[in-house]
Formats: C-alpha cells, structure tokens, sequence
C-alpha cells in the first residue's frame, strides 16, 4: 500500500491539473470570443440570407431566412418578466421587418437585377450607425427633423391630418424629401431615380387612396396626448424607442448571426462583391 500512494497521489495531482488547465483554456477562449467585435450589420445579414453562396441574396433566400430568425424568438422564451417581454418585442420587430421586407428589397436592389450583394446590403450597416448618431451629426435623427419640418406648412410643431395627406401627395415634398434621403443614403445614382422609386412604391400601397379617416388611423399609436395631430416631442419619443429597439435586435443578429449561417449549411466567407 505504502508504494502505491505516490503512484495514487501523482495520478489525482495529474487529473487535477488536467481539469484546471482544460476549464482556463475554455474561459480564456470564452473571454476571447466576448472580446471579439462584432461584424457589420449589412456583413450578417449577408452571411445568413445568402443560402446557396452565389453572393447574391434573392427575395426567396430572405423569406426563408426571415422565417427562421422569427422561429429563433419564437423558441427563446426569455425566461420570465422583464427578459420574456424583450423576447417577445423582439418577436414583434422581427415580424415587422419580414412584412416590410419586399419594399426593403426592392429599395437596397440597388440596380434591380433582384440580387442583393454584400455592397447593397452596406446599407443596413449605415441605417444602423446612422441611428446612433446625435443631433446635428447629420444621422437619421436630423433626417426625421428635415422631413417634419418639411411637411409642417404652418410651423406650429404639430403635423395634421391634412398636413400628412397633402405632404404624402405632394410632388414637391417627396421630390425634396427624396433628395434629404439620397444625401445619408445613396442607394440609387441620383435623387432623381430615388424618387421615381418612392413614388412608385407610394402607388404600390395604395398612397394614391389615402383619405383623412386612414391617415388619422395610421398615426394613432404616435398621439400621445389624442389631439388629433402629431407633434415634435410625440416624433422625437417613438423615434428614440424604435431606434434603440432596432439596435438591440441588430446587436442580437450580430451575435447570432454567424452561428445560424453555420447550421444553415454556409460557409464563413465572404464572397464577391
């Protein structure tokens, strides 16, 4: 018995050692990973939608790809109170988003051969850095405040029914509009071909057809105080919620982004641009 302790003592010193070298590796490489950056929203967006890897992302490959991000929260339960009240908001702006998603394909299809590239879609990187820019920095915050300004004919700060039903049927406004547009986001090779755009996507949705009773149920969720109008401090609120939302849902992307694409069968690359 005597020979065998060291033999025994060396054996348990040994699988000690080994088990607290195994579990550093894993938190190094653990806090590794946290360390690392995120890649760019557009880069994301690109490596899950594009399915087949042939650089292009088709309308096909986004549905599919939007239909598993909803599944993904809607699996994530979230817990309880506070944590499964973010999941579901999540749920909802996910939704949303793949509502909207053929109107936002259509616009970042920037030559419209119904393929979006890793360059077109840069511009759902811009959105989002455009969000987080303050006040004067000439981000989405100062483009919402031009728009307001240029639909508020009377300069009282407040944005009526007819405000918004004469604005949306405006030439002038949607011309000057578009060109504000162009200027954060040049998605097309002049304002000009921008606003034929807008204004045929304004048609698509039956912009043509909007009467008082629809515009006053559109803005309903905005007005706050039921006036029957909406006013800068109203704009300025949901602005700062529906962009801090659109953050977090695009930080959750970022993070999960890349390992979707791995189960979804795609390499890491990059491909063409």
């Amino acid at each position: 018995m005597l020979q065998r302790r060291p033999f025994t003592s060396s054996l348990v010193l040994l699988l000690v050692t080994t088990v607290l070298t195994t579990t550093n590796n894993h938190v190094v490489l653990a806090q590794q990973r946290q360390q690392q950056p995120l890649q760019p929203l557009g880069d994301v967006l690109h490596l899950i939608f594009d399915k087949d890897k042939n650089s292009k992302v088709t309308m096909l490959e986004l549905n599919s790809q939007m239909t598993m991000l909803e599944s993904l929260f809607q699996n994530n339960n979230g817990g309880e109170g506070n944590d499964n009240e973010q999941t579901d908001e999540y749920r909802r702006i996910v939704k949303r988003v793949h509502s909207w998603a053929p109107s936002i394909f259509a616009l970042l299809d920037s030559n419209g051969d119904d393929g979006l590239t890793k360059r077109e879609l840069q511009y759902a990187t811009k959105f989002e850095q455009s969000l987080k820019k303050k006040s004067k920095e000439g981000g989405m915050r100062d483009l919402l405040g031009s728009v307001f300004d240029l639909l508020d004919e009377n300069g009282d700060d407040l944005l009526s029914v007819t405000e918004l039903l004469e604005g949306s049927a405006s030439s002038d406004v949607i011309r000057k509009v578009t060109i504000q547009f162009h200027k954060l986001f040049p998605l097309r090779k002049s304002s000009n071909e921008l606003e034929e755009f807008v204004k045929g996507t304004i048609e698509s949705i039956g912009g043509n057809t909007l009467d008082e009773d629809s515009v006053a149920k559109g803005i309903a969720y905005l007005d706050d105080d039921g006036d029957g109008s909406i006013s800068r401090k109203e704009v300025g609120k949901y602005y700062n919620v529906a962009g801090k939302k659109f953050i977090e849902v695009s930080k959750q992307i970022k993070q999960v982004g890349p390992m979707m694409a791995m189960f979804s069968g795609m390499d890491m690359g990059g491909g063409e641009l």
